[in-house]
């Protein structure tokens, strides 16, 4: 018996579907930004500030930052929105987020490396800190909001231009 037009069929019903997978419109995967929170955001006399709404390249979806500040020190960093589209990008940003918040915590908001690998998130990711950042004028909390290099994040040694 010849199964050769069985597998040549069965091949093309499966490359058909594959190619044909559209995920349903409107479908996002959101994170729990509680969950991406690090830091104390329960500080008295902090003063929170959300940054810019900013889109991950590649149409993969859109984040912003939320940091709490107090007496001039970053008391917490965590995310306003993180909509991600597909799964790649939420595996992603999900592993890489908390490494973006360690380094903002570690470094007062100073400057940041791009993550190898999700260069696009760590774009959106530092660019909506910065524009945090600069919400933060006048009283305590001013030499936060000097323009730390965020929104030009620092490219991390070998990394690539995918997310």
């Amino acid at each position: 018996m010849n199964r050769s037009p069985l597998v040549i069929a069965a091949t093309v019903a499966g490359l058909a579907l594959a190619l044909g997978f559209r995920p349903q419109a409107g479908t996002t995967t959101a994170a729990n930004a509680a969950a991406l929170t690090t830091g104390n955001a329960h500080v008295s006399g902090a003063q929170t500030v959300v940054g810019s709404d900013q889109a991950l390249a590649g149409g993969l979806g859109d984040i912003q930052v939320k940091v709490t500040a107090a007496n001039g020190k970053l008391v917490s960093v965590g995310m306003a929105k993180m909509n991600l589209h597909g799964p790649q990008s939420a595996q992603i940003s999900n592993t890489v987020i908390p490494q973006l918040q360690q380094q903002t915590m570690a470094s007062n908001g100073g400057p940041i490396h791009a993550v190898s690998g999700a260069t696009y998130t760590s774009k959106a990711y530092a660019t909506s800190l910065q524009a945090a950042l600069d919400q933060l004028k006048g009283g305590p909390n001013a030499a936060l909001a000097t323009s730390n290099g965020n929104g030009r994040v620092i490219q991390p040694q070998g990394g690539g231009e995918r997310d």
